[in-house]
């Protein structure tokens, strides 16, 4: 990610309320947020720490709040915990999606703001079962 500079009169307390107007871009909006691992087998009460790369600010979300929970919904790593132990598997999808934009505060970028997102599943088995060997 790179961000426009707006010049180097800027110093001291002034340094950080100008980087945050001058925005910050993206060096590729078409490079794809990935998510890791994107897929792994739990049981009741474990958990699995999840990883985006590739995007700038992220959010999380579950296809099924009853399956599972996240410490956050916000940031580049969250950690699911598994609140289910089903007789047979089933499987959350844990969605992070990353807002790309090559707009800067001047508005000279060339591309409206794109929303990327990947997906995880994970599988979760009964406490009475092995995973699958690998």
């Amino acid at each position: 990610m790179q961000c426009k500079s707006i010049g180097l009169w800027l110093v001291g307390v002034a340094a950080p309320l100008a980087f945050l107007l001058a925005g910050c871009e993206v060096s590729s909006a078409s490079r794809k947020i990935e998510v890791n691992p994107n897929s792994a087998t739990i049981k009741y009460g474990q958990a699995l720490t999840l990883s985006a790369i590739n995007g700038y600010v992220y959010t999380w979300s579950l296809s099924d709040n009853t399956l599972g929970t996240l410490n956050t919904r916000q940031g580049q790593q969250v950690i699911y915990t598994s609140l289910t132990d089903p007789a047979t598997p089933v499987v959350q999808i844990v969605t992070v999606s990353s807002k790309f934009s090559d707009t800067d505060a001047s508005g000279s970028g060339s591309n409206a703001p794109v929303v990327h997102t990947a997906e995880a599943y994970i599988t979760h088995i009964n406490s009475s079962n092995s995973p699958p060997a690998s």
